[in-house]
């Protein structure tokens, strides 16, 4: 898959995830498409752990800071 962001590969995801709701597209058209979907959340997934391990040695790195989850 070439390298997209994760911006990008999320918008594509979302189009995507559009035209499979409309119902409209073939069956291997839809194939196609969901295949493409899983992969695009494998990346956006990878992408997001990545950060995730980016900002905990940030926090590590400043000595005194600790890691908390996102959203609580």
């Amino acid at each position: 898959m070439e390298e997209l962001t994760y911006e990008q590969a999320l918008e594509e995801l979302e189009r995507i995830v559009a035209e499979l709701e409309e119902g409209q597209l073939p069956l291997e058209d839809s194939l196609s498409k969901f295949e493409r979907g899983i992969a695009l959340v494998r990346l956006c997934d990878q992408k997001l752990k990545t950060a995730e391990m980016k900002v905990e040695k940030l926090i590590e790195e400043q000595g005194s800071l600790k890691t908390e989850p996102f959203g609580d």
